[in-house]
């Protein structure tokens, strides 16, 4: 594929046609011509004395009354001092003890007489006049600065209209910023003005004079100044800035537009040859490279700009140094920079030998690429540095590969917003953000939805994260040709400023730009037809790939079939690389329970959508480009088989901290399991500042795994460190917030890397944690008192790690437990839940039961509910509990039969009553614990159920005649004393009397339409005789008839087949003993040598190694 290296030189000049430099639009297209714009940190570096000048704070940095030589990337230049010639080391030295050009000289001075004083870098954060020009302050936030009066820069703002009204139009602010600022040292010399970000367009004045607007609030831009400035020693900069209007991007975004100038500015002052400041924002050198086995062969783009009359002769010298400030490599040229032409490009290719890779989070290796440019006299007349890294990376049969290796990304999605600060986020904060994503073992970054500082993608470089950039073209295009303008401008300034970046890898053009009918609200010129849309996205994409050949272009595209088919028009024929989906299933979508059903519901649906949107583009893979939920760290709810979750609830006010890690859980184990989603990112890492009002907090989005503070971490951020970050051991206890909680029973969760964890509460071990999926250990039905500590201890590699949380807690707040039951019905599908003995299904519409769900509410004992069902043409399923769908769904297939029993402290509490309304036969007897209610054999389809739980040994809610009818299965007959031979039973029921004191006296036992070959075989134990010399078999009498003797025990067998397939249970009602345990197999049941009778047999089959009925204990006594 053709994504395999670091960056390509684009060769475009671009030629100065006024005095100002800026991206325009036809909105402010007065006066103003099209030029280029850069972002770097400008510097001076061949005396290696003066530190980099890009910083949002003025620590160790001079003002604008004490002129710097700043240096972009000193420290490897620092370090590789010791490898510069003797002869550099003079020239060095002599550039040192250089003066500035005297006050007589600066307005005579000709091209060839102007003294050489290369580049220099005036930072001008300090002391701006602002005004909001408005009289009201109602609608202002200023999260970090003044209102009106004088601010220092990094500086936000925003404005909402006080209705909360949200369209642009109305919420459109333009404020000034002005400055008076001491030029005497420099004037005379090239003066460039460059703002690193301005949100959102900025019109530049030069003392009342007009130079130019940039359109774009995040990227760097420049404006060319000099023609304003000559033979002044003080100017006065004024900047008006507006933050959102409608002819440009973004519109309707779904985060805070906020205003300011939120990054540094610079003043910048070069000799007439100078290594570009024209292009888009960049640095003026592109750095590309091509790995050959352990050799790179690197190439190096210089773009030079010469504003003199002449041609001048000048020369190139490009070196390249390692991490520890070694030079490697290196080059030189003769060029001669024609007159009055700016960004010539001029190229220069070396080799690095035993090339040291950029790899990732593992080994972030850079190399410092360092470009001076000499005059004839060998005089240096500017310099130049950036990092670089080397690496390959490609995507292929559904993975990401990493200089060849496979390279599991783990990605968040992260806005540049922060309490306190808006966008104007201080670089000391940014670095405690890339601390707290690598503490969670983070390795790649979607800086959503725009271009952040160059600073974050500067320690995106260093900490070895990959990043998804984009530009802000979010949801809607316009006819407006200044719309159309400000993208296609803002994808080259994000591409040619972060072109040199090894962390980034991804260019993304666009994010949910789908065009609904909706957008007409915002004027006539968003009424976009699909053919305009799809042609002006094609471009933009073809765009992008001439722009950068290197990387990836990428786009993100909303849960939508139609939106999703539309994009893929403009993404063909190789436009688009790879296309990802926002996803929030189980977020915006209902999710009936929160358990495993609940995870099931939401990974059938994301199944279902990928595996289409894979068909719409007919791509072997997909990107998640955003996947989430909210949670707001106070609002708290236990997650089992009652929690429901709807689709509207994501807009409401309630956003449980425990439903967004179940959500996160289940895209996570997805995603592991999958083998063609090779990116996926977690909306979002931090919590941002937006336009909703939900999840309890006001304008917030809480989708973070961190809170807006970038420090309160969210249970979910350890369920990701569990999984990502193998190195630092730990153990976390979630739900520690939740300090009231209204059930005694509660399922425990752990998040932990360690290889095991053992539960303590209030001192006693519950024992070791089940293990639901990687870095998830849980504890189901844990019994708290009234007030609880809980510990969990892990264990790894021989070491110990613990967490710990006291105050929480419990009572059982809600009322009786209580059942809650669902059916899913033929054309129907799944009915409102039914509870405590109501009617789910349908009678009299000859429709089909075909699934089943039932759940406990309000549960006060541990154990849990437990149900299996007979399906037509598939027999007995496996046993379901606790909300999960027993039958099935979409297969046509009638219920016939069902089972349900309590199982732990609830069996020992209630019991569980059921009967069924079966075809042809109505409503059947009330089943209990286990018992079968329904038919089989039959063809008989169950059309409703009723449920409902009893207390231990209280009365069935009606009678249990007859609760299941079947021709197939274990038939049994018995010879009672008085009555003779009774009626056929069945499959459990009870053959015999009870309390009536009658003896058994002759048992016949027989299969029945059994699908599977062999026999069933019985032996008696006859008083008298003692037992049988034979096994009797299919229907033939054991025991005596009128002889007046009594049944005293019995045994059971199965043969052939039927023994491989099922085991025989069947217990005996005895004098004086009442019922004793389930025997089995050929077991004994009842008594021997104590003379006493048996009155009742109930015989049961049950599938090979399955539970027993009921208890095994005591099944026979001798004397």
């Amino acid at each position: 594929m053709k994504k395999k290296f670091v960056a390509i030189c684009i060769s475009l000049a671009i030629t100065l046609t006024g005095p100002g430099m800026s991206m325009v639009t036809m909105t402010y297209a007065d006066e103003i011509t099209k030029e280029n714009q850069q972002d770097q940190e400008i510097s001076n570096d061949q005396n290696n004395t003066k530190d980099g000048e890009n910083s949002n704070t003025n620590d160790g940095k001079e003002t604008e009354n004490d002129l710097i030589q700043g240096n972009d990337s000193d420290s490897p230049q620092e370090k590789a001092e010791e490898n510069i010639t003797e002869e550099e080391s003079k020239e060095d030295n002599m550039e040192a003890q250089q003066e500035e050009p005297s006050e007589e000289t600066d307005s005579e001075e000709t091209d060839s007489e102007e003294a050489v004083t290369q580049r220099k870098v005036l930072n001008i954060n300090d002391g701006w006049n602002f005004s909001t020009n408005d009289t009201s302050t109602a609608g202002w936030n200023f999260p970090s600065g003044a209102g009106n009066g004088v601010v220092n820069l990094p500086h936000s703002w925003e404005y909402v209209h006080p209705r909360q009204s949200y369209i642009p139009q109305m919420n459109s602010k333009t404020v000034t910023y002005e400055k008076t600022v001491n030029i005497s040292e420099i004037k005379n010399k090239n003066l460039f003005i460059k703002f690193y970000g301005a949100a959102r367009n900025t019109e530049v004045f030069i003392d009342g004079e007009k130079v130019g607007t940039h359109v774009g609030g995040y990227s760097a831009f420049v404006f060319d100044i000099t023609n304003y400035v000559q033979g002044k020693d003080e100017i006065t900069i004024k900047a008006n800035v507006t933050n959102i209007d409608t002819v440009s991007i973004p519109i309707n975004v779904d985060y805070t537009q906020w205003g300011g100038i939120y990054r540094d500015v610079e003043l910048i002052s070069t000799d007439d040859q100078y290594i570009s400041l024209e292009d888009y924002g960049n640095k003026g050198i592109y750095i590309d490279s091509n790995v050959n086995g352990t050799t790179a062969d690197v190439n190096v783009k210089n773009e030079i700009s010469n504003k003199s009359n002449d041609d001048k002769e000048l020369k190139i010298v490009t070196d390249i140094y390692d991490a520890d400030g070694n030079k490697v490599t290196g080059t030189e040229q003769k060029v001669t920079a024609k007159a009055n032409k700016n960004v010539q490009p001029y190229s220069t290719k070396c080799q690095i030998d035993n090339v040291h890779l950029w790899n990732g989070t593992k080994d972030p290796y850079l190399y410092t690429a360092n470009v001076t440019v000499y005059n004839e006299n060998d005089e240096v007349l500017d310099t130049v540095s950036d990092n670089f890294g080397v690496r390959t990376y490609e995507i292929k049969n559904g993975k990401f590969y990493l200089n060849g290796q496979e390279y599991e990304i783990h990605g968040v999605g992260m806005h540049q917003d922060r309490e306190g600060y808006g966008n104007a986020v201080p670089d000391d904060l940014k670095v405690q953000d890339m601390n707290l994503m690598q503490e969670m073992g983070v390795n790649a970054i979607r800086t959503s939805h725009y271009p952040h500082s160059q600073s974050t993608y500067n320690l995106a470089d260093e900490r070895g994260m990959l990043v998804y950039c984009e530009i802000p073209y979010y949801l809607l295009l316009s006819n407006a040709e200044s719309y159309k303008t400000s993208i296609k401008e803002e994808l080259k300034e994000m591409i040619r400023q972060g072109y040199n970046h090894p962390s980034i890898m991804m260019w993304g053009i666009e994010n949910e730009v789908y065009q609904p009918a909706s957008a007409a609200a915002f004027g006539k010129d968003f009424q976009i037809n699909e053919n305009t849309l799809v042609s002006f996205n094609s471009s933009v994409a073809k765009l992008a790939q001439k722009e950068d050949t290197t990387r990836y272009i990428v786009q993100a595209q909303i849960d939508s079939s139609n939106a999703n088919k539309v994009c893929a028009k403009w993404s063909k024929n190789g436009n688009v690389d790879y296309t990802g989906v926002n996803l929030y299933v189980g977020f915006k979508s209902s999710v009936s329970s929160a358990d495993d059903e609940g995870r099931k519901e939401i990974t059938d649906t994301l199944n279902r959508k990928l595996n289409e949107y894979k068909q719409t583009y007919n791509a072997s893979s997909m990107m998640i480009t955003e996947y989430g939920a909210g949670a707001n760290i106070n609002q708290h709810a236990t997650m089992d088989e009652n929690f429901s979750w709807s689709s509207d609830d994501a807009s409401k006010d309630k956003h449980y901290e425990e439903y967004q890690a179940f959500v996160l859980e289940t895209y996570y184990s997805l995603i592991q399991k999958r083998k063609d989603i090779p990116v996926s990112f977690v909306w979002n890492m931090f919590d941002f500042s937006c336009y909703r009002n939900e999840g309890g907090i006001p304008r917030r989005n809480t989708n973070g795994l961190v809170c807006y503070d970038h420090t309160t971490k969210k249970d979910a951020f350890y369920f990701y460190k569990a999984n990502w970050n193998q190195q630092d051991k730990f153990v976390y206890l979630t739900s520690k917030r939740y300090t009231e909680r209204d059930t005694k029973y509660q399922q425990i969760k752990v998040y932990s890397n360690c290889e095991g964890v053992e539960l303590f509460v209030n001192g006693q071990s519950v024992g070791k944690g089940r293990k639901q999926q990687s870095g998830v250990f849980v504890w189901d039905d844990v019994k708290l008192d009234d007030m609880n500590t809980i510990k969990a201890v892990g264990t790894s590699d021989g070491q110990t790690y613990s967490d710990e949380v006291s105050g929480i807690k419990a009572e059982n707040k809600n009322s009786a437990t209580s059942i809650k039951y669902q059916t899913h019905i033929q054309s129907i599908g799944w009915q409102e839940a039914k509870k405590d003995g109501q009617t789910s299904g349908t009678i009299g519409k000859g429709l089909r039961m075909e699934a089943l769900k039932v759940k406990l509410q309000n549960k006060k004992y541990g154990g849990n509910i437990e149900y299996r069902t007979h399906i037509a043409q598939k027999g007995w399923q496996d046993w379901k509990k606790n909300g999960q769908t027993a039958g099935t769904t979409g297969e046509k297939l009638a219920m016939e039969a069902v089972r349900l029993k309590l199982t732990g402290e609830l069996a020992e509490h209630y019991d569980i009553y059921y009967r069924v309304h079966s075809q042809s036969y109505g409503w059947l007897g009330w089943a209990k614990n286990g018992e079968i209610a329904g038919t089989a054999g039959l063809a008989k389809r169950m059309e409703a159920i009723q449920i409902k739980l009893v207390e231990k040994g209280g009365k069935a809610p009606g009678t249990s005649e007859k609760h299941y009818v079947s021709n197939q299965g274990v038939f049994y007959q018995s010879h009672v004393q008085t009555y003779g031979w009774q009626t056929w039973k069945q499959n459990g029921e009870t053959s015999g009397t009870s309390g009536q004191a009658k003896r058994l006296e002759a048992i016949k036992i027989k299969l029945q339409k059994m699908k599977v070959s062999g026999n069933i075989e019985y032996q008696s134990h006859v008083q008298t005789y003692g037992w049988e010399k034979s096994w009797k078999k299919n229907g033939q009498l054991s025991g005596t008839s009128g002889k007046a003797k009594r049944l005293e025990a019995v045994k059971i067998r199965l043969t052939g087949e039927m023994k491989n397939k099922y085991d025989v249970y069947y217990r005996v009602h005895a004098q004086s003993y009442g019922w004793l345990g389930w025997a089995k197999n050929g077991e004994k049941a009842g008594t021997e040598g104590l003379a006493k009778r048996l009155e009742a047999v109930q015989i049961v089959l049950v599938e090979k190694g399955g539970a027993a009925p009921g208890s095994t204990e005591k099944t026979f006594i001798k004397k």
